[in-house]
């Protein structure tokens, strides 16, 4: 008799779980959390909710319900599909993403030995010059010098001639900076040690630069 019970629910669980409409309701389900989790103001109903232990605190835990997205993987066929020949491509890529990573590391130590040390001075606006600036004299008075600091690690304050960043110099006979420009340390990309010259490389590799 107990063998029966045990067998009509598997038969049970075996016909709910290969019905369309529980496929259906999975989908809905995993729609319906992704809206609420792109709410700011969650509804207050969830206060009522509780796990045990508040889990508030823990913000960086929250992290982890955007993989409860990937559940769409199982539910839909063509995109298991599509995620498994990505998968069996990545695998296909195995030897070239060691080749590639080999070649980069030999030009990335090439680089520590040719440009260490240098490459990481570029000319930026002085804090006068910054100042002066037409873009930003609405906000003249709030501006303080560690705002200023903050905005020449942008490249877009960098100065460029032909589209390129200007490296300099503060030793006697290198490049100079034109006038309301000074020679500023460590901006940008450099080949100072091997962690900032293989993602230099992989920049020069694919032109984003």
């Amino acid at each position: 008799m107990q063998h029966q019970l045990v067998l009509y629910f598997r038969r049970l669980a075996i016909r709910i779980l290969t019905h369309s409409l529980f496929s259906t309701l999975v989908m809905l389900t995993i729609l319906t959390n992704c809206i609420f989790m792109t709410l700011k103001n969650v509804p207050e109903m969830n206060e009522y909710v509780t796990f045990f232990i508040d889990f508030e605190n823990v913000a960086v835990l929250r992290t982890f319900r955007v993989l409860r997205a990937l559940k769409t993987v199982a539910v839909v066929p063509g995109l298991k599909t599509i995620v498994n020949a990505l998968i069996q491509s990545f695998i296909s890529l195995r030897d070239v993403s060691v080749l590639s990573s080999f070649i980069l590391s030999i030009f990335a130590l090439i680089g520590l030995q040719l440009y260490m040390g240098v490459l990481r001075q570029k000319c930026v606006p002085t804090y006068e010059s910054f100042l002066n600036n037409s873009n930003i004299s609405s906000i003249k008075s709030n501006m303080t010098y560690a705002i200023y600091l903050k905005e020449i690690d942008n490249e877009i304050n960098w100065y460029k001639e032909n589209d390129i960043f200007l490296l300099c110099e503060n030793a006697s006979g290198s490049t100079k900076c034109p006038s309301d420009y000074i020679c500023w340390k460590d901006r940008g990309m450099n080949f100072d040690n091997y962690g900032w010259a293989m993602p230099a490389c992989f920049r020069l590799m694919t032109q984003d630069y």
